[in-house]
């Protein structure tokens, strides 16, 4: 390593710097400029700093490997990507081309930054947080179940329509309604956590009624600050109508506006003011949603929802104060959740819901890092257990008890929690994220089908949702659908990466369309996604040599899970049953040696395995089915 390149100890950069017109902010991973804001991966920040700190010096591609990924071995495969993404994020918040000429690449040496470096003036009400401290952007779906994830997370939200075929499976005869993020009207505009919570509450109140279909939080809160009128958020969502609304809290009191939409004639149903204090907010939740179910002529299910309310208002405030976290997911806000999670039940401990987030956040900081945190794991079964024990009829209790059973290889009861979480509430999230991953383990494609579209419609908007569907109908073989859905996503949000991209390849390849997937790879920067787009095309027309080359260099690259399931693609497509029966075996075994890691990542795995379309040839082997048993 280059000891010239030493990292200094630099505060300015640190808490955030100018580049140009850009203002970067490390701390929140973000970069903002004249042509909008953009939410930076962890490591291309870490990238971005480094580069910040040498401006106008090279620094060597060892040096940035060294400290971007400590004690960890990767290719220079992971720093050309993280570089190809800084370049594309800078030059899309500046508005301007030249901010990706900024980066020069020096051919087998490194990287530069050419760009005056300055101090930023600090934001207002901000504190100095220490970077070297910084827990990463934690990147996760709903529920990572050793029932499965379905293919892969990611972090953003898409901002547009979902496919004509999902917008289809809707009611079209039914009302439907979403309830758009209640506005913060408070003095001291800090109020945010308590705006959402009650926009929640309402929704999840008004999801109780099945006569009418409600757009989950992911897609109807990401119109949170935007200028679009009713009926275009309505067309968006595919909704008859839309609740909107405002809160202002001052001391013990609050006023809560609520006013619903019809979209066909963007005129107003029904609206109501109500001055209140704190403590009568449940009531009012309550009030509200009854008042738009009688506007709507359905009837609202008798009842509050099972373990929805706490016995003290403060419990409820600490609670809602740890959801606007957990959904909010900026680094250090899991954390951050489970604390405000903990106060709930520590002041409420009868508060059922409370103890089955905090199972959730529990798993979710268990998990983050490179080993499993035991302490965490057992503290996530101790509250998953107490939900269930304070509240049997609440669904989320059970579906964090089975996922934690799950994680524990306790099939038995989580089996057992899981079918209970079926039963009380089949379109919970959470519960659907069971059985549409169950269905794929089981090999029923199409149930898993008709259930991913069921969360399309609820959660249109999500990415996420969107990706999986597209994923599903590629297994399926339902290729045009499925190209249609992964070009959505990329023209919706062209930041879900590579993993997108590289799906389109794909399933070019498969249509035989070969002129337009190698114009698809031509966007693609060199690495391993690169050659395995190029290895399955080059197959695909007969041209063998290249297609040798491309697999060769692919086989050289060390990897991940996916990155072997993608290597046995390209082998089961040129026939070659050995090698890739190779690559699945020699990566389970990997997954169970390392027990750290636990059984989640070979459900994962497997679940990969099942849904991708190349590896088909391979399923009569009984080999096959030897790969696909749970771990001991």
């Amino acid at each position: 390593m280059n000891s010239s390149v030493e990292i200094p100890a630099n505060h300015v950069i640190e808490q955030g710097f100018l580049l140009g017109d850009l203002r970067i902010d490390p701390l929140e991973g973000e970069v903002t400029g004249p042509g909008g804001r953009e939410q930076l991966d962890p490591k291309v920040m870490d990238v971005l700093v480094l580069l910040a700190r040498h401006a106008g010096h090279v620094v060597l591609r060892e040096d940035l490997l060294a400290r971007v990924w400590p004690d960890t071995v990767v290719t220079d495969d992971a720093l050309s990507r993280c570089v190809y993404e800084l370049r594309r994020q800078l030059s899309q918040a500046g508005g301007d081309d030249r901010y990706k000429a900024m980066l020069e690449t020096l051919p087998k040496r490194g990287y530069r930054l050419n760009g005056e470096i300055t101090a930023a003036p600090p934001r207002p009400g901000s504190r100095a947080r220490t970077w070297s401290n910084r827990r990463h952007l934690i990147i996760m779906a709903a529920l990572a179940l050793a029932a499965g994830v379905l293919w892969f997370t990611i972090g953003h939200h898409a901002n547009g329509p979902s496919t004509e075929t999902e917008i289809a499976t809707a009611n079209e005869a039914a009302p439907s309604i979403a309830v758009l993020p209640f506005v913060d009207m408070s003095a001291g505009q800090d109020q945010g956590y308590l705006s959402d919570g009650i926009s929640e509450e309402i929704l999840n109140r008004l999801a109780q009624t099945p006569a009418l279909r409600v757009i989950a939080r992911t897609s109807s809160f990401s119109f949170r600050g935007q200028q679009s009128g009713i009926p275009e958020i309505a067309a968006k969502l595919n909704v008859t109508h839309v609740l909107e609304g405002s809160i202002r809290k001052s001391g013990d009191r609050v006023r809560i506006t609520a006013q619903l939409v019809d979209a066909s004639s963007d005129s107003h149903l029904w609206s109501e003011t109500y001055d209140r204090e704190l403590g009568n907010l449940f009531t009012v939740q309550d009030e509200i949603a009854a008042s738009v179910a009688t506007a709507l002529q359905v009837t609202l299910a008798g009842g509050a929802p099972h373990g929805q309310m706490p016995a003290s208002i403060e419990a409820y405030e600490r609670f809602l104060q740890a959801e606007f976290f957990y959904h909010r997911r900026t680094p250090g806000d899991i954390e951050r959740s489970a604390k405000y999670y903990e106060e709930a039940v520590a002041i409420d401990p009868g508060y059922a819901r409370a103890w089955a987030a905090l199972a959730g956040a529990y798993s979710m900081l268990a998990w983050d890092g490179e080993t499993l945190a035991k302490d965490l794991q057992v503290q996530q079964g101790e509250a998953a257990r107490k939900a269930v024990e304070l509240d049997p009829r609440l669904a989320v209790a059970h579906a964090r008890l089975a996922q934690f059973y799950y994680e524990t290889l306790d099939y038995k009861q989580a089996e057992e929690h899981k079918r209970e979480a079926v039963a009380l509430d089949p379109d919970d999230p959470l519960v659907l994220g069971f059985t549409g991953s169950d269905a794929v383990r089981r090999g029923d494609i199409d149930a898993a089908i008709a259930m991913q579209r069921r969360a399309v419609a609820q959660d249109p908007l999500g990415s996420t949702q969107l990706i999986n569907l597209a994923v599903l109908l590629l297994a399926d073989g339902h290729l045009d659908e499925a190209l249609s859905a992964f070009r959505k996503v990329l023209e919706l949000n062209p930041d879900v990466g590579l993993q997108v991209n590289i799906e389109v390849v794909r399933v070019l390849v498969l249509q035989r369309r070969y002129d337009e997937a190698q114009s698809a790879l031509a966007q693609l920067p060199e690495g391993k996604f690169r050659d395995h787009g190029l290895a399955l095309l080059y197959q695909a027309p007969g041209r063998l040599a290249e297609a040798d080359i491309a697999l060769k260099r692919l086989a050289a690259q060390p990897g991940d899970t996916m990155d072997s399931i993608r290597l046995a693609d390209v082998y089961a497509f040129r026939g070659m049953s050995e090698e890739a029966f190779a690559s699945l075996q020699g990566q389970k075994d990997a997954l169970e040696r390392a027990r750290d890691l636990g059984p989640p990542r070979i459900w994962n795995f497997q679940l990969e395995m099942r849904v991708s379309p190349f590896l088909k040839p391979l399923h009569a082997d009984p080999r096959w089915t030897a790969l696909l048993a749970d771990p001991d």
